[in-house]
């Protein structure tokens, strides 16, 4: 079946039965069919909800945000990076994206990060509840007059055009060139096979779905119990400033980044309490992925926590499954008195050898202490985007744009690092050197959160400096950054093309 269908089916069977948070906790109706369904305020919220629902499937699957985002990265030491099967985590760090996996070995986790099918199941609820949010009267939703009934249901879509976006965005900076699908297939015989559309367009799609989107949401509501993790104005934006980033447009990228720190709905976590950060909802975060909630919550060992943690944290591991560059750890850290590096990160000693050890995500559970090693689950959102990395990629916006304010930068920059106890300035630093400590500081203060990866490739297309430990100045030029599709993609849709750096390399 044709990729699109398939995806369309799967979504339309499964969004009921999905289940992440509170407000995803609805009612399944066996029955329910699109003709039945789109009568009420609650069908619209269950409807959208599921849209999250199958986000965070894609994003936890074989712990895809952090395998994307930080483990091809200097963070880890390819060396000791094991678990997953057919080595598939070292072959992720070492940027073996080529490895040939039969079709029938599904569960293999270099295969499902090939694959970009959850993506696309995601992007088909987006495209259901866009196509039937907008036919709904506003009177079916809470309201104390028309005007407020409005707001509401605008509320709906503008999330499903925000989800939209953020799916379409992490595909590009992921694949390049993907798929553009907009349309919702009422009948899956009827769908058509579409081929990969440039980046340019997917990105200008989702600027046009953002501009959107925030015209319909509101600002965070710090009385909700689902802020952060569901669409507000304030993600909205800093999705718009993550995508004009990537697309070089940092012009626009400030005035998106300013959008947000203007706002007054976020602000900076005291060191003191620096690692509540991971934890979720905390005064910083815009946008997460929620796992905190221990019926959401991942076994540990599929998560994360599992692949980066230790005894103590967890009781029966002795040494991580991903163990981080201890160089690059000490490099960027250099200072040892940055209360980040205090806070966020141990030594451990195993036998005649220790190895440094990133604690974010130690907030685990164990829900039968009488068998602790098989009964543990990690409590830690995704932490998509939070002000820090908002204010250091307006720094870099300042640093990089037509209208450049190295002062301006540096003193963002500053900021940052005065939160973190280093109170001694940076000063004197402009140009190239400047955009190359602004990418450190998203270093240190992103440490494992899924950025380093996308940071070190806008500081080469910045720069020319090429900071891979697995990719050559030349093969980034010729695009090796960007994933290969797995082959098995192209059994259901001949109009695919492989990424043009692996063409050939796949079988």
């Amino acid at each position: 079946m044709k990729p699109i269908n398939w995806l369309i089916l799967f979504t339309i069977s499964t969004m009921m039965f999905i289940s992440c948070r509170k407000f995803l906790d609805q009612d399944p109706d066996s029955q329910a069919t699109d003709q039945t369904t789109w009568k009420s305020e609650g069908d619209a919220n269950s409807s959208v909800a599921a849209c999250y629902s199958l986000l965070r499937s894609a994003l936890n699957a074989s712990i895809t945000h952090y395998a994307y985002g930080d483990l091809p990265s200097d963070e880890f030491n390819s060396e000791f990076v094991s678990g997953g099967s057919n080595d598939s985590y070292k072959n992720v760090a070492s940027m073996k994206w080529e490895g040939s996996i039969p079709p029938a070995n599904s569960y293999v986790e270099l295969l499902k990060l090939r694959v970009y099918s959850n993506f696309y199941t995601t992007i088909a609820q987006a495209n259901r509840c866009l196509h039937f949010l907008e036919p709904m009267p506003a009177t079916v939703f809470a309201g104390n007059d028309a005007a407020a009934q409005q707001a509401k249901k605008n509320q709906y879509i503008g999330e499903a055009y925000f989800v939209r976006a953020f799916a379409y965005f992490y595909m590009a900076r992921v694949w390049g060139d993907v798929p553009l699908v907009t349309n919702y297939y009422p009948d899956v015989a009827t769908a058509p096979q579409v081929a990969r559309s440039p980046q340019k367009e997917i990105l200008a799609q989702c600027i046009a779905d953002l501009a959107q989107a925030k015209k319909y949401l509101p600002w965070k509501d710090d009385n909700n119990p689902d802020k952060i993790v569901r669409g507000d104005k304030g993600n909205a934006f800093a999705l718009m400033a993550h995508v004009y980033a990537w697309s070089s447009n940092y012009d626009s990228c400030r005035m998106a980044c300013d959008s947000v720190i203007n706002s007054g709905s976020y602000s900076l976590v005291p060191a003191s309490d620096y690692l509540s950060i991971y934890k979720g909802q905390s005064p910083e975060g815009i946008f997460e992925i929620s796992n905190n909630q221990l019926k959401e919550s991942l076994v540990a060992a599929q998560s994360i926590a599992g692949q980066t943690l230790a005894a103590p944290y967890i009781s029966n591991i002795t040494t991580p499954l991903w163990q981080l560059n201890g160089g690059v750890v000490n490099n960027l850290f250099y200072d040892t008195t940055d209360l980040r590096f205090k806070k966020s990160f141990v030594t451990i000693a195993t036998g005649t050898s220790s190895f440094i050890s990133c604690i974010k995500y130690s907030n685990i559970q164990y829900i039968d202490p009488s068998k602790q090693p098989q009964f543990t689950v990690a409590q830690n959102n995704i932490v998509i985007f939070r002000l820090a990395d908002i204010k250091l990629l307006k720094a870099e916006a300042m640093a990089a744009g037509t209208n450049t304010d190295f002062g301006g930068a540096l003193a963002i920059v500053n900021e940052i690092r005065a939160r973190a106890g280093l109170t001694t300035p940076l000063t004197g630093i402009t140009g190239r050197p400047l955009l190359d400590t602004i990418t450190a500081e998203r270093g240190r203060e992103l440490f494992l959160e899924g950025h380093r990866f996308y940071d070190l490739v806008r500081l080469a297309r910045n720069t020319g400096t090429v900071k891979f430990p697995f990719m050559t100045a030349g093969e980034f030029t010729a695009g090796k950054y960007y994933w290969p599709l797995d082959p098995s993609l192209f059994l259901t849709n001949s109009k695919l093309l492989q990424t043009p750096f692996w063409q050939g390399k796949l079988k």
